[in-house]
């Protein structure tokens, strides 16, 4: 079984000339469900899960990034592999409580946490907060008197290590929000020493997303030595290091992220200094494990750009549109010629630029991209849409939000319905 042209897994592949999830042809969810449509294949988040696990030990601690995608049913399925959760809002922790799972499994991290959601977070019990700066290491000791908890946490350091991915989702950069500088680390060590009800476990750094070299995590890593040896109070009782996440795909460009080698150089250096790993994967996990499927309602020509008009928008994929970010495009039946074609460039693609009915010039989810003919009613896969797809999806120009399916096997169930018109004015209210 070979993947589709462009995906990371081969849990989406054709079948002919027909593309399937698993064991579930793609056009037959779009029939049932209509589109635009999100498709998980659970096969492939349990490799995913599988791959990390192989590389960094079966006692790895992975705590899946609740952000890169929230269905309560992958939530569910991710738990059942034995992950763990990173949450960066209330929102978040609620979400996990609202699907039955153990708020006991995750860390709560981000930079402005409201007072409400550190004192949620102390009653759920959370494993773990990661604490950003002096004022919220404030907040947290009022919440923990308050409930006469000793709360763990695990410091976040920015070392100040730049990396080759786009700026929005660069976190470790020397100007940037995240974490505290080393120089101003050690007094936040101090006062967290000092404070009873406050445990140090360990030490959080973040990068960012899409790295795809061990470079920058080797780099960070011996800064946040060099801190460690500055003095012995920043070792007291610390266990546990926190490398994030920020595994990159390769989206049909490049290789995708390596763990293994990543476990490779770091653990021995880990081990050496009694410290156990802890990974937050997000997009590594479910995003090649997703497809947004969309429907092509006709075309036009402006200039010398040919444009594949479809019903899918920016609203439901916002990542080519605020990030510039490429996504793999796969005809979900293609055209008998092309069926035994071996690459994507199909026979008789053409570049288009496949765009939809929101009212922006920036409204795009590919520019320029290969695709065999798509005539109005034939469907297109949005490869590699797992993560941040549906998570940041909007109602802009009064769209409705998608439907998302899970397969696993040879069943696809429906796993968020499209929503309901009169839902997206149910909140608001008349002045009168």
């Amino acid at each position: 079984m070979a993947a589709c042209p462009g995906s990371g897994t081969a849990h989406f592949h054709y079948r002919g000339a027909d593309l399937y999830c698993e064991d579930v042809a793609l056009g037959a969810l779009a029939d049932r469900f209509g589109t635009p449509l999100y498709v998980y294949s659970a096969a492939a988040v349990r490799e995913r899960v599988g791959a990390v696990r192989a590389a960094f030990g079966q006692h790895a601690r992975i705590c899946y990034a609740v952000k890169a995608n929230g269905n309560r049913a992958l939530l569910r399925l991710l738990a059942g592999l034995g992950c763990g959760f990173d949450v960066v809002s209330g929102g978040e922790l609620l979400r996990l409580q609202a699907a039955g799972l153990d708020a006991r499994t995750a860390v709560f991290a981000g930079v402005a946490k409201e007072p409400w959601e550190i004192e949620l977070g102390v009653r759920a019990g959370v494993r773990a907060f990661h604490v950003e700066g002096g004022s919220e290491l404030d907040l947290l000791a009022a919440a923990a008197h308050k409930a006469r908890a000793r709360v763990p946490v695990l410091l976040r350091l920015n070392p100040g290590v730049d990396v080759s991915t786009h700026a929005y989702i660069a976190t470790a950069r020397r100007d940037s929000k995240f974490g505290v500088p080393l120089a101003a680390a050690g007094a936040l060590v101090e006062r967290i020493a000092a404070e009873p009800m406050l445990e140090l476990r360990g030490y959080h750094v973040h990068l960012g997303s899409q790295l795809r070299a061990i470079e920058p995590y080797l780099a960070a890593f011996a800064a946040v030595e060099g801190f460690l040896d500055g003095a012995e109070v920043r070792r007291r009782g610390v266990r546990e290091y926190d490398l994030g996440g920020g595994f990159g795909l390769a989206y049909g460009e490049g290789e995708a992220f390596d763990p293994a080698a990543l476990a490779r150089a770091l653990l021995p250096r880990l081990r050496a200094r009694g410290l156990e790993p802890v990974l937050e994967p997000g997009r590594y996990l479910v995003g090649d494990a997703g497809v947004l499927l969309t429907t092509a309602v006709g075309g036009k020509q402006a200039g010398a750009t040919a444009f594949l008009l479809v019903d899918a928008a920016m609203n439901d994929l916002l990542r080519p549109a605020l990030y510039g970010a490429v996504h793999p495009l796969a005809p979900v039946r293609r055209p008998v010629a092309a069926a035994g074609a071996a690459s994507g460039a199909d026979i008789g693609a053409l570049p288009v630029d496949v765009v939809g009915p929101v009212c922006e010039s920036g409204d795009f989810l590919a520019r320029n991209c290969a695709l065999p003919p798509v005539p109005p009613g034939e469907r297109v896969a949005v490869l590699g849409a797992g993560a941040y797809g549906f998570s940041m999806a909007s109602n802009y120009n009064s769209r409705r939000l998608p439907a998302e399916v899970l397969v696993d096997g040879g069943e696809g169930r429906l796993v968020r319905r499209r929503q309901e018109w009169s839902q997206l004015w149910a909140d608001e209210v008349d002045p009168t």
